[in-house]
């Protein structure tokens, strides 16, 4: 039995999605029940949440591979490693982890080293285990619709770095993969987009996808500050998220790979294809 996390995710569900069409019997671990929306009964559905105990030991009864994808969250590390030490006591043999493209042993950013630590915490328990670590989503993007809907503009704080922007559900039906077939034990893979371009290319993208001018602004680290803190009340994650963009500016995501492609057997989506499946949230205004 497969146990996933996160299904109502974006990473999450995309895997569930690929396990239900491969018809591969699953079970998931959600919050709320009511939104995820996988409707098959041969889904099974726990409730609950990884910071509960009761819930996540009876979710891996059974389970023998389990995915692990959580949001950042200030207690983050700590549930994952919980919930890997009660998967370790449930027998469960391999463990897949959403992790991040900059989690390293060098890594100073608070996110990407708690991804890492987490690694090595799972490596220590002696399990099979993948890593999985994706560059910056392309939905990321969607946080900035609405900006790009009114204004025709969106403003990061990430001057000409690159990335090789990756759509979640490529890395979903990856993780899918990973957890049906065999000989990943012990591999890190790196997700990745199947270009590493700036946001200023990001921005003539989706323009061309939209048939309407995009501009990209080059945000300060300040500004980007001001700005997110009128949506993130959280001083743990404001910090956490400025931090981690302070880290892309520098280059942290400037990496490309064939992993997408030789794990799923086609290209990534690119960014045009996403911007077009989602025209509806980026078009300009009428």
């Amino acid at each position: 039995m497969i146990l996933l996390t996160g299904a109502t995710g974006r990473v999450g569900s995309a895997a569930a999605n690929t396990l239900l069409q491969a018809g591969v019997p699953f079970r998931v671990l959600v919050r709320d029940p009511g939104k995820f929306t996988l409707a098959d009964s041969s889904i099974q559905v726990v409730a609950g949440d990884l910071g509960d105990d009761v819930a996540v030991a009876d979710a891996l009864k059974g389970v023998d591979r389990a995915l692990i994808v959580m949001g950042n969250h200030p207690d983050q590390a700590r549930l994952e490693r919980r919930f890997v030490d009660l998967a370790a006591r449930a027998g469960v043999s391999h463990l897949v982890k959403i992790s991040s493209m900059e989690a390293s042993a060098e890594a100073t950013a608070e996110l990407p080293k708690n991804h890492y630590d987490t690694e090595q915490h799972i490596v220590a328990q002696g399990l099979n285990w993948t890593f999985l670590r994706p560059n910056y989503y392309m939905q990321n993007m969607l946080m900035y619709a609405a900006s790009i809907s009114r204004a025709g503009q969106f403003a990061l704080p990430l001057a000409g770095a690159k990335t090789a922007m990756v759509d979640a559900r490529d890395v979903g039906a990856v993780s899918a993969a990973v957890l049906m077939e065999e000989g990943h034990a012990g591999h890190i893979y790196r997700l990745t987009g199947p270009e590493l371009i700036n946001f200023h290319e990001v921005a003539q993208r989706m323009s061309r996808a939209l048939g309407s001018t995009v501009h990209y602004v080059e945000q300060s680290p300040g500004d980007f500050r001001e700005v997110l803190g009128q949506f993130i009340h959280s001083a743990w994650q404001l910090d956490a998220v400025c931090e981690l963009f302070a880290e892309i500016a520098k280059g942290s995501l400037e990496h490309l790979t064939t992993d997408v492609e030789s794990l799923i057997g086609r290209p990534p989506l690119d960014l045009e294809a996403f911007t077009r499946g989602f025209s509806s949230a980026f078009a300009p205004q009428s």
